[in-house]
């Protein structure tokens, strides 16, 4: 399955990916079918709590990777757009961002108010027009719910990720996911194909420490 994940202030739109499915909390996970394995993924997704999901890749939008940690419906992290790199808080549907210079000239600032900002975070809150175009960030917030596969699934073998044993699905678009066979069957690694091809790396799951918004933002106004 693909997901979205939003980059810029304006409009900026990556295609980030979760494939197939994970897997149950023990070494018999690779003796399993396809679809039992993908019905424990979402069990055990369900109960994490908090994770990590980095990526470098082709995402379009001028977006080339990014790294975002994810407690309950709350998201921090960075992504880089166009070789900015942005700093990222969601807490409650307020989007704050903090980034150099060179990201607000390229969306339409002058260099004086690029100099302004480029030092304090920016709050855009819920309630302004700026907030749509990162709303698919809360594809991040519910894993479980993005564990539909494009076509069928089917087994890819076994190997190690991350110095993680894994069992690997396909689905038939090519995709692939990597699940840990120890411990909670919680993804480690997907790789997806196509114009938004990249790796994505899953760790720290329950073990993010609580999101808070940054103090004193500067706030846009809600339209």
């Amino acid at each position: 399955m693909r997901h979205g994940i939003p980059g810029a202030m304006a409009v900026v739109a990556v295609a980030a990916a979760l494939a197939a499915g994970c897997g149950s909390s023990s070494s018999s996970l690779a003796s399993e079918t396809p679809s039992q394995i993908l019905a424990a993924a979402v069990s055990a997704t369900k109960g994490a709590t908090s994770y990590e999901i980095s990526s470098t890749g082709s995402f379009g939008s001028g977006v080339t990777g990014f790294d975002l940690k994810v407690v309950g419906t709350s998201i921090s992290g960075t992504y880089v757009l166009s070789g900015s790199t942005v700093d990222l808080v969601d807490v409650a549907g307020n989007i704050y961002i903090k980034a150099p210079a060179s990201f607000y000239t390229g969306e339409g600032a002058t260099s004086g108010e690029a100099a302004l900002l480029a030092p304090e975070w920016v709050e855009i809150p819920a309630s302004s027009s700026y907030a749509s175009d990162f709303s698919s960030l809360s594809n991040f917030t519910d894993i479980s719910s993005q564990l539909t596969p494009s076509g069928t699934v089917t087994s890819n073998g076994t190997g190690t990720v991350n110095g993680q044993a894994v069992v690997i699905l396909k689905d038939t678009s090519g995709d692939t996911l990597a699940i840990a066979t120890s411990g909670p069957a919680y993804p480690v690694q997907t790789k997806e194909t196509g114009s938004t091809a990249g790796t994505f790396n899953f760790s720290t799951w329950n073990s993010v420490p609580a999101i808070t918004a940054p103090p004193n933002p500067l706030t846009l106004p809600s339209s």
